[in-house]
């Protein structure tokens, strides 16, 4: 085999393990948010300069404040969880710094009332598109999760109740 052919070879296993160790970093994301939204599990997942956002739950800018906004909805507006994150796809850039990702979230959740009342069981479900960023050291981080919701009703109805507009794209 030639070096070019040998390149060719070590750049695609590199891809193939780039996206690898992304849909690591997507389990570990749902483990730590499973976990009350556990600082030292999300800490490291996210680069400094950081983002998340959905509408109708909330958006952070940079590491700190992101971890910290997490925290609180995964404490007080969603206390208990379960995420499931499925059917990733994932591009790697070339130069293999960068890469982008969506993937389907369904999640069983206790949505706490605003009036302070118990918890609602609650089916949620939409996708995340993604970014993400090689750090130093070559560990793979988020960038900017941002979050579309297409279901988020309480469990008991008989009609789900699906007030998000549908997404045309």
């Amino acid at each position: 085999m030639g070096d070019a052919n040998m390149a060719d070879l070590a750049a695609r296993v590199q891809r193939l393990e780039d996206i690898e160790d992304i849909k690591k970093l997507i389990a570990a994301y749902a483990k730590a948010v499973d976990h009350n939204g556990d600082p030292a599990m999300l800490e490291p997942l996210f680069s400094e300069a950081g983002s998340w956002n959905c509408e109708g739950i909330g958006g952070w800018q940079g590491k700190d404040e992101l971890v910290a906004g997490l925290r609180e909805v995964c404490t007080t507006t969603i206390p208990w969880a379960l995420h499931y994150m499925t059917q990733p796809s994932i591009e790697v850039a070339p130069d293999g710094q960068t890469a982008q990702g969506e993937y389907y979230l369904w999640e069983l959740g206790k949505f706490a009332p605003d009036d302070g009342g118990g918890t609602e069981d609650t089916w949620i479900g939409g996708w995340y598109e993604t970014s993400f960023v090689k750090a130093a050291g070559g560990n793979w981080q988020f960038g900017h999760m941002e979050l579309r919701l297409k279901l988020n009703s309480p469990a008991h109805l008989a009609d789900w109740k699906t007030p998000i507009p549908p997404y045309s794209d």
